[in-house]
């Protein structure tokens, strides 16, 4: 039997057990060409399932004791320490196996084996840091090869090399040996193509770090092509790995974030653990532009401990980098720079400058931000200078940028000007608009403290624009987080305008300053659902299913032994989720981080060009004349407000800060903690509403009263509120004589632009769903209203047990009306899961994701529903996004948690004046001076009663304030 063929039988045995029997019934016939037969499979594995590469490397073992020579031996160890160097990143196990098998061949004097086995020697030695050693061995194992002309073995050792002057900073140099090591392949024509790609692969990385785009990316799809084409997926997912680092630094997000997740999948399913913290690392270096921080300082913990398990000090201290980046990030500066020195001291072990100054540019960044405006520039030109003579262009630029901050805020304009343009030269050449943004941002404010407005807001505009496309090339639910830091570039223009006289302009950068998911959800028809976009979310959409059975199952046994408490009391929401099974816990965010998963994978939109441009909306022509939208902007902690009405725009600058509205915010949410446990206190309801009149009295003052004449003719109020004002009840403000909602109809909106979107809504023709859920009869009075309701409409309430989530799922798409009255929980550490009991689980904002509706009016019955975390861009993140987004033309929300009679109360009445005809806002309205005007009351006992704030004014109307 040919050698080749009893190799191949072999093979082919179906397990260890089988095959070493066969080899052992065939010892006579175990020669040279069966052994590397089995070492050219195991190369062949190493590529694609480094776990059946090992198995036979073993056999190579079991082959070299039965034929006693060594050299079968040395074979299979060589094999081995391929498979766990280059597979599972197993270098100092890898080591001591190349320089056992090292010793084999020096012992038989057989100089050129010798040599070859050090080729993966250099990769190992490189990765533990030990680079003089490897260039050491290098050299020496070169001359070997060349002399003897094995030119693949030297190729190969040629790109090793060149990896390691790559992971020493030294690009040029890498990049001259990838092209010899390729020109050696060439030569070798079609049996050599695999490894010609490793070498384009490897190439393209070192492109991409000397700012070489294109380049990088032709050369990463030449080697994707030829691996794909010759079955290699592990290297495919370790170009793509490359390729998706590429997309981060231009800005192509999502591109970046599903190149990198489906890579991390391909290494898991083999078992490749090394490449997929690999990977985490890499992606955490993306996350941290977009200011994912939680989620970076999660993936280099992990990073940190695998490395060290593995005694590679380079990865890990990129991994204490991108911690201290995150820290700083989150304000945490004495942590932040306690990293960045541990992260400097790894770097210079390693005697890699460039990476050294990397760690000091983001150090620079930390001293601006402390206001140590001087050691920041010396440190960012010192930074410059580094990577200038490294020709890392993109790197100097950056450091430029950084520069040029610095200057400015010392007062160097002219030395920053410098700087800023060489920047700017970089970002246009290289087309990187996060380079471009900033700079014009920085170009702008050097021509306003000239005088030059126009090229000043000619500069801010250029500003927002590679903003936004940054922005729009994210996928929806990460937009928030990037914009919270880029408030300033709007803060900018909308001062400029503002001081040149021009109020719609700075409007119309107000309503750009959004974060728009919103808008772009309804306007573009986008999804947030869990939903299967192509047959490959199909395993993505079945898990997140069974999570979320899993997690309602342990919510409702939690739930069941903590007993949610009445709809006026929040202590269930407020001191039972803190103490929330951590197993809960988990849960929710393992389903949070699938679910971002499935919808990256789904983001086509972010490759839409036609979709990275921002367009306000138009607001005027949905504005009846005695409307007035009343939009609030946080300018530099000032407060300026904007008047739209059906034909002008006005602005104007408020007396008073966000500070100081926030402390009387304070200061009126305890006044309404207190009432709800005071209750049942006779005459201590009385003293908390004058003291509550007092609160909003001064915050009418502050917000209202400077604009209150323009208002004498408004009977309609559209209220868009700005950061933290968005928790606070407007229509309840008071002047000293009466609260705002005796005056006018008063409506809200999260943004201007959604006033289109509200009033073109379509909306069912008919179809009402009234649900009443007590939880357990601990909210009595939510039966009593869903009853009352359901009657007023001629419908059938669902009740108790009948109030189910999937009775809403199934039915709410088709109609007009849809009320739930149960308890609600918000949740601020993760509105994702904010929701409302129901009797078959949580409907949740994630829930309401899946919800398609036409329904002109929703309202939530519940506590805190119209609550929401403020992300940036003035996103609100909660169930009123979600029930917009699902196609809600208004809704009913509630402020804080709500007493449970009063609420039944304004809801019947609420109700029977929607079915009387009266528009939405203005039966709102009604139901509320219900409560405030009663008749036949004193004084005293009016202030007695349900007079308070507290019981008629945490509900308020979002949207579409007109009829039914």
């Amino acid at each position: 039997m040919a050698s080749q063929d009893l190799a191949q039988q072999l093979l082919e045995l179906p397990d260890v057990e089988a095959q070493r029997r066969f080899l052992e019934a065939h010892t006579p016939q175990l020669n040279d060409d069966v052994a590397s037969a089995l070492k050219d499979e195991v190369d062949h594995l190493m590529r694609a399932d480094v776990r059946r590469a090992l198995q036979i490397a073993s056999l190579l073992f079991y082959l070299g004791d039965l034929t006693g020579n060594p050299n079968h031996r040395a074979l299979g160890m060589l094999a081995e320490a391929n498979a766990r160097s280059l597979g599972l990143g197993e270098y100092q196990q890898a080591l001591d196996i190349y320089n056992e098998a090292a010793q084999i061949y020096q012992t038989q004097g057989n100089v050129v084996e010798q040599a070859r086995s050090q080729v993966g020697k250099v990769w190992s030695l490189a990765c533990l840091g030990r680079y003089i050693e490897a260039f050491a061995v290098g050299e020496w194992a070169s001359q070997i090869l060349e002399s003897h002309a094995q030119w693949h073995s030297l190729a190969t050792l040629t790109m090793n090399l060149a990896i390691t002057h790559g992971r020493q900073g030294d690009d040029n140099r890498a990049l001259a040996m990838f092209g010899k090591a390729q020109s050696i392949y060439e030569q070798l024509g079609p049996d050599a193509e695999l490894s010609w790609a490793l070498a384009e692969q490897n190439r393209s990385v070192v492109l991409r770090n000397l700012g070489r785009f294109e380049e990088s990316i032709q050369a990463s799809r030449r080697a994707w092509e030829t691996q794909h084409r010759l079955g290699y997926p592990i290297q495919e997912a370790r170009t793509q790995l490359g390729l998706g680092r590429t997309f981060f630094v231009l800005g192509r997000y999502n591109e970046a974030l599903e190149r990198l997740d489906q890579a991390r999948d391909i290494f898991l399913s083999d078992g490749r653990r090394r490449d997929a913290i690999a990977t985490d690392l890499y992606t955490s270096d993306g996350l941290l532009q977009l200011r994912r921080f939680g989620d970076v300082l999660e993936k280099c913990r992990e990073v940190r401990r695998l490395f060290a398990e593995l005694g590679t000090r380079f990865e890990i201290g990129q991994a204490i980098l991108n911690e201290a980046t995150a820290y700083a990030g989150l304000k945490d500066y004495e942590r932040a720079l306690t990293s960045f020195a541990e992260a400097q001291r790894i770097f210079e072990q390693e005697g890699n400058q460039v990476w050294t100054a990397t760690t000091e540019l983001e150090r620079a960044s930390v001293l601006y931000r402390l206001g140590h405006y001087e050691q920041s520039l010396a440190a960012a030109q010192a930074c410059a200078a580094t990577f200038k003579a490294n020709h890392l262009t993109v790197k100097e630029a950056q450091a430029h940028l950084a520069a040029a901050r610095a200057a400015e805020a010392v007062g160097h304009r002219e030395q920053a000007r410098q700087f800023v343009s060489i920047a700017l030269n970089v970002a246009r050449a290289k087309d990187i608009p996060s380079i471009s943004y900033q700079g014009f941002q920085i170009q702008g404010r050097l021509a306003e403290s000239q005088g030059n407005s126009q090229g000043a807001l000619r500069t801010y505009e250029r500003a927002i624009d590679e903003l936004e496309r940054l922005r729009g090339q994210l996928m929806i639910e990460f937009r928030a987080d990037f914009l919270e830091d880029k408030g300033g570039a709007y803060e900018d223009i909308v001062r400029l305008c503002l001081g040149t006289n021009q109020p719609a302009k700075g409007f119309e950068y107000v309503e750009r300053a959004k974060s728009r998911s919103l808008i772009d959800l309804i306007a573009s028809h986008l999804e947030l659902g869990i939903r299967e976009r192509s047959p490959d979310d199909r395993p993505l959409v079945q898990q997140l299913i069974q999570l979320r059975k899993q997690r309602d199952q342990l919510y409702r046994r939690w739930g069941a032994e903590a007993g949610p408490s009445l709809r006026g009391n929040s202590a269930y929401a407020e001191t039972e989720m803190r103490s929330a099974h951590q197993d809960v816990l988990a849960l929710e965010k393992q389903i949070t981080k699938l679910w971002h998963k499935l919808l990256i994978r789904s983001a086509d939109y972010a490759r839409d060009a036609a979709l990275w441009q921002v367009r306000t909306e138009p607001i005027q022509d949905y504005l009846d004349d005695d409307a007035l939208l009343v939009e609030y902007f946080a300018l530099n902690q000032q407060i300026v407000v904007f008047l739209v009405s059906a034909r002008t725009v006005e602005a104007i600058r408020l007396p008073c800060n966000l500070a100081q509205v926030q402390r009387l915010l304070q200061s009126l949410q305890l006044n309404l903690k207190v009432v709800a446990v005071s209750q049942s206190m006779p005459g201590r309801t009385a003293n908390l509403t004058q003291q509550a009149l007092g609160v909003l009295a001064r915050l009418h003052q502050m917000l209202v009263a400077p604009f209150s004449q323009r208002l004498t003719r408004c009977r309609c109020l559209i209220i868009v509120p700005h950061g933290p004002l968005h928790y606070l009840p407007f229509h309840a403000l008071h002047d000293g004589d009466a609260f705002l909602i005796a005056q006018h109809e008063i409506s809200y909106l999260p943004s201007g632009s959604f006033l289109r979107y509200c009033h073109e809504a379509p909306v069912a023709d008919s179809g009402t769903l009234v649900l009443g859920h007590s939880v357990e009869g601990r909210l009595p009075y939510t039966l009593h209203e869903a009853k009352a309701i359901a009657t007023r409409w001629g419908v059938q309430a669902a009740l108790e047990e009948g109030a189910t989530r999937e009775l809403v799922q199934r039915t709410a798409p088709d109609c007009r009306i849809v009320h739930l009255a149960t308890h609600g929980d918000f949740r601020a550490d993760n509105p994702l899961f904010s929701g409302l009991v129901l009797a078959d689980g949580w409907l949740t904002t994630l829930d309401v994701f899946n919800l398609r509706l036409k329904a002109s009016l929703v309202t939530l019955s519940a506590c805190q529903t119209g609550r929401a975390v403020i992300g940036g861009g003035d996103e609100l993140l909660g169930l009123m996004r979600a029930f917009l987004s699902a196609g809600a033309s208004a809704l009913v929300l509630s402020h804080w948690a709500v007493e449970d009679r009063s609420t039944a109360q304004l809801m019947e009445t609420f109700y029977d004046k929607l079915e009387a005809g009266w528009t939405k806002g203005a039966a709102l309205r009604h139901a509320q001076l219900q409560f405030i005007q009663p008749d036949g009351l004193t004084k005293d006992q009016w202030a007695d009663s349900y007079a308070h704030p507290y019981f008629w004014a945490p509900f308020f109307l979002v949207g579409n304030a007109g009829p039914l």
